[in-house]
């Protein structure tokens, strides 16, 4: 049984997809006008985590995940300029060449922490049709109005507008802050199509029925998601940033369309910090995935430290705790490196592994529990690493690490052999202890470790690591 906390009824709650054993998942996407940071990073990484657990349990997940590439302004709501073109103005370029440069580094850094590519990856300005039409049914049910900036939703006219937030709708307003826009019924209305200015030509903006422009932030996630998902979705999930203005706008321009339910079940992930700080580029504190390359980490660290934490919890982010998860992911990279080095008989029971197995799969089917998760994988882990892996449990172990690596994105299947030349050393240097020669055994470890390889002594003889 999977259980997740659903934010719209504040409850952990059975999953139940409204066809057996498929599950619609729908999670936003980058804004790609810059280099996505570790706020970012942590919300993928959750994402991709919860998607694996569910093919793991053995669902048929459709995830789509969209890249919004126009219409977020500077203001999540709908004042400033829009994100891609203050881009486009800082580094000389059109719009276009800002998304396509950002969104190929975006593809390129999930590549490198291992999040699954999404079933559906679509651009926001390749769905403007299925945007104009979801605004043309809005129109014709009476919830728009215009005035000279765009078009807008009317919220007056929910009764329930607010319902992911669990306020009602003048508690909304009064913690609305002051509207820039006078024109506006009310603050909590939002923006469905915005006029480009009169007095510029925008680098994105197309032909509408309702004048030149380009659709609010909030109309395409509903759009894209109904497109590819059908009118009701099995989960949508995302970033707490969205709960307020995003994701309840979301719900009220797609239910109001169909009548029914957008999202069954509604799920949040946590802010980030650094060093208990806030994440901001005034504090230079605003880390990509290159800043953690160029500290000498790899990206799979990065993966686990942000599993460490629930994806409901607040994460904070330190140098000293990605260096205790590349550590840790050394660990267990050590430990997959045992399946080049078999022994004949051990104390480790095929049963243990299995059991292991389960308890993780547990974890993150209990709310995705990666903390508990990790916790058993790290038993298990010291458990393998003291007992070593017998000949007869070859086929058990590489099991085992196939499921980690589907379940964690790891690679730890990825590990190679040494090379003859390497194993001849380890055997003329342990030749050497055994004759009490310990400086040319020193001597050999030493030649190793140049090599990258470490060694540690068993009672099985010695095993090596990178």
């Amino acid at each position: 049984m999977i259980k997740l906390h659903n934010t719209l009824t504040r409850h952990t709650e059975q999953l139940k997809p409204t066809h057996d054993k498929q599950v619609s998942l729908y999670t936003c996407g980058m804004t790609v006008y810059d280099y996505p940071q570790l706020g970012n990073w942590a919300t993928y990484i959750r994402w991709d985590t919860l998607v694996r657990m569910l093919r793991e349990s053995g669902y048929k997940v459709t995830w789509v995940m969209n890249i919004t590439d126009v219409g977020h302004l500077t203001s999540d709501a709908d004042e400033g300029e829009d994100k891609l073109e203050k881009g486009a103005s800082r580094e000389g370029k059109s719009a276009w060449e800002i998304a396509e440069f950002y969104t190929q580094a975006f593809l390129e850094g999930m590549q490198q922490l291992a999040i699954t590519t999404p079933d559906h990856l679509p651009k926001a300005t390749d769905h403007i049709p299925e945007q104009i039409k979801l605004l043309q049914t809005l129109e014709k049910k009476g919830y728009t109005y215009r005035i000279d900036d765009g078009i807008y939703f009317d919220t007056s006219k929910l009764s329930d507008y607010g319902k992911l937030t669990q306020q009602k709708l003048e508690e909304l307003r009064a913690g609305a802050r002051i509207e820039l826009n006078p024109q506006k019924h009310s603050s909590t209305d939002f923006a469905l199509w915005k006029f480009s200015p009169h007095d510029k030509q925008r680098h994105m903006e197309w032909d509408s029925p309702w004048g030149k422009g380009f659709p609010g932030w909030h109309l395409e996630c509903s759009a894209i998601a109904m497109h590819y998902l059908g009118e009701t979705l099995d989960i949508h999930a995302g970033g707490i940033d969205h709960i307020a203005v995003h994701h309840t706008n979301e719900i009220a321009q797609s239910e109001t369309a169909t009548g029914k339910p957008f999202a069954n079940l509604w799920l949040h992930g946590n802010f980030i910090t650094v060093n208990g700080t806030k994440l901001s580029k005034s504090l230079n504190n605003s880390y990509s995935l290159d800043d953690i390359k160029q500290k000498g980490f790899e990206p799979l660290s990065l993966r686990l430290l942000f599993l460490q934490s629930h994806y409901r919890a607040q994460a904070n982010f330190t140098w000293k705790g990605m260096e205790a998860a590349q550590r840790r992911l050394r660990g267990l990279q050590a430990m997959a490196d045992l399946r080049w080095q078999y022994v004949k008989e051990n104390q480790l029971s095929v049963e243990s592994l299995a059991e292991a197995q389960a308890a993780i799969l547990a974890s993150l089917q209990d709310d995705l529990n990666t903390p508990q998760a990790l916790t058993s994988l790290s038993q298990l882990e010291q458990i393998i690493s003291q007992h070593l892996v017998a000949i007869s449990q070859q086929a058990q172990f590489e099991d085992l690490l196939s499921f980690l690596d589907r379940l964690f994105g790891l690679g730890l299947l990825y590990s190679k052999d040494i090379s003859d030349d390497q194993k001849i050393l380890i055997t003329t240097r342990e030749a050497a202890r055994l004759a009490k020669n310990f400086h040319e055994a020193d001597q050999l470890r030493e030649r190793l470790q140049m090599q990258g390889i470490y060694l540690r002594d068993t009672v099985h003889g010695p095993v090596w690591y990178r």
